[in-house]
């Protein structure tokens, strides 16, 4: 979730270069932010609430400094559990990303050993016990930070900064960090994309890494024993794809609009990875798809298709909840894990689980060289290209797509999977027409100030309907519900009053009629009734055309919902790209 960047080279204007790099990470989510650099043998720092937008930093040209942006988890949003965090002397800093599940024994004893804490936060614990730490091991910070991190339970990345010896030192624990190397310096970040322009090669830290930045260069080492290892480098490749606005107001509108180009690129790009997770599902006995939010509805979609395509059942777990479902796992099992970052803890988590059973591990991952795309032994890329917006389309559309395609490809029809996706990509570049976005922004407008709305959907849409709730609610703040059809009478009927926004996801298959029966029961209650689907029909008070793409449905039906959430965000006055309290790479419990 946090965002980090940290650097150790040539004397520059190095803190506005932090500040510039965080701004790259703003969309893995954050309430705070705050820059340390050295400055005359002591730590600098500037830390605020809120977003960087326009914010500036100024501090004079220093030879080392990191910055952090926070989501909060201990404490609340305030300027003093904003990261960095100093030890009682000022010498040394850290930032972090994670949580120190047992930061309150380490807290109480540091306390009473008498140090002085300005923070609620789990965090500053790290400082204080680097500052207790760094005069058993000679002054050295790289092992003071191993004799720290054994102390720290919970899934975390720390970077700790020693002003008076000019070095850096990481460690990690699942949440990534990844290490670069440049001309004029080396680097450190959460994410490669704030190395660029920093570092032409880059080291992902594995969990028994521990890596110290010096104006000597990079070294790295065992993190337990200490012993040094040899540094695998390998050239920064970021993700293909514009990463700025261009013409487009939002990350989000950007990110619906490429999504046909996304679904033909899978077409053309990646049939050698479907075709070969197609014969890992054929030679498994047991596969499972897990994946969390967004990717957890594509998985849900994806277990319909594969029964609906290639008759084969592919189970299908929320990925926190999969480490309770692992004892069945064999040998023989595959889990095949949805995930647009790449680094989300719980779907790592359930990926570990998954190993230690001995299950074969596949992906479908939109970051190369993320977490999980290293540690899984077949993967599809989704090629989408960077997602910048916090909520995800095109990464979602993307992952329904290879799913559709693999389903296809398990029953022998290869070609007909292509064909359906194509169809799709088609499909979706017509109804981002100006004609039809205006009757989504109409539809809007209607709708902008309810309280409350409802999805239904059976069958294949049923997982398009949980899919397009979260959408609408997680960008405009509208509490809204997704249900399968046919659960109306077994209590969700209740919540219907008259007024209330009900979309109805009604495709040209075999449950047309019964969902059309479900939004008369509806509508009988008073319901303002939003049909999506091929055909409208009376029950329906608007209707929004997609066109009928067969078994492709839930990519096309996916845009209503993401383009009706982006417009009721923009009369409500959010931020589409930047929800409240959301991050877009969940790397915390």
């Amino acid at each position: 979730m946090c965002g980090i960047f940290g650097y150790v080279g040539e004397e520059r204007e190095i803190g506005s270069e932090v500040l510039e790099a965080l701004r790259t990470l703003e969309y893995r989510g954050y309430d705070s932010w705050g820059v340390a650099v050295g400055v005359d043998g002591r730590i600098g720092v500037e830390k605020r609430t809120g977003k960087i937008a326009g914010a500036h930093v100024d501090f004079p040209p220093s030879p080392i400094a990191f910055g952090h942006t926070r989501w909060a988890t201990h404490g609340g949003v305030t300027h003093a559990n904003a990261h960095p965090h100093l030890d009682c002397d000022g010498r040394l800093a850290v930032i972090h990303n994670g949580i120190v599940e047992n930061f309150r024994p380490l807290r109480d004893s540091l306390l009473a050993r008498g140090h002085r804490f300005v923070s609620e936060t789990d965090s500053e614990v790290i400082a204080h016990l680097l500052e207790d730490a760094l005069p058993q091991a000679d002054g050295d910070l790289a092992a003071a930070l191993s004799a720290v991190v054994g102390r720290l339970e919970g899934l975390n990345a720390v970077i700790a900064m020693d002003v008076r010896s000019g070095t850096l030192a990481a460690a990690k624990n699942v949440s990534p960090l990844v290490v670069g190397e440049g001309n004029r310096g080396a680097s450190i970040a959460s994410d490669g994309l704030a190395l660029q322009g920093h570092a032409d090669r880059v080291l992902y830290l594995e969990d028994h890494h521990l890596v110290r930045l010096s104006p000597d260069g990079i070294t790295l080492y065992d993190r337990r024993s200490m012993s040094e290892l040899s540094a695998d480098f390998a050239p920064l490749v970021l993700q293909s794809g514009e990463t700025g606005l261009g013409a487009f107001p939002h990350f989000m509108a950007k990110e619906m609009a490429e999504q046909p180009d996304v679904l033909e690129r899978l077409v053309r790009d990646a049939t050698g990875q479907i075709e070969d997770l197609a014969a890992a599902i054929r030679d498994s006995y047991g596969a499972f798809l897990v994946g969390c939010g967004t990717a957890s509805y594509a998985a849900l979609t994806g277990a319909y298709l594969f029964s609906r395509i290639a008759a084969r059942h592919v189970n299908f777990t929320v990925g926190s909840e999969f480490k309770y479902h692992e004892h069945f796992l064999t040998d023989s099992s595959l889990v095949i894990a949805l995930s647009q970052s790449g680094e989300t803890v719980d779907i790592i988590e359930a990926m570990l689980a998954a190993r230690r059973r001995g299950a074969r591990l596949g992906a479908l991952v939109n970051v190369p060289r993320s977490t999980l795309d290293r540690m899984v032994d077949l993967r599809v890329h989704l090629g989408a290209g960077p997602e910048q917006c916090v909520l995800s389309t095109k990464a979602y559309t993307a992952k329904v797509a290879v799913l559709l395609m693999t389903a296809h490809a398990l029953a022998g029809s290869p070609e007909k999977g292509k064909e359906e996706v194509l169809a799709a990509a088609a499909g979706l570049q017509e109804m981002l027409s100006d004609a039809w976005v205006a009757q989504v922004r109409e539809v809007a407008r209607r709708i902008h100030r309810e309280e409350h709305l409802f999805v239904i959907g059976r069958g294949l849409a049923f997982p398009t309907a949980l899919e397009a709730a979260l959408k609408i609610k997680e960008v405009s703040y509208i509490h809204a519900e997704g249900f399968a059809g046919g659960e109306l009478k077994h209590g969700v009927i209740a919540l219907v009053a008259p007024g209330t926004p009900c979309v109805v996801y009604a495709p040209s298959d075999e449950t047309r009629a019964d969902i059309l029966s479900g939004a008369m029961e509806l509508k009988s209650r008073g319901g303002y009734m939003i049909g999506v689907g091929p055909e409208p029909d009376p029950v329906f008070d608007v209707h929004l055309p997609t066109p009928d793409v067969g078994d492709a449905a839930p990519l096309v039906n996916a845009l209503p919902a993401q383009m009706l959430g982006y417009h009721a965000a923009l009369l409500r006055g959010n931020d589409p790209d930047k929800p409240r309290n959301l991050a877009k790479s969940v790397t915390v419990k």
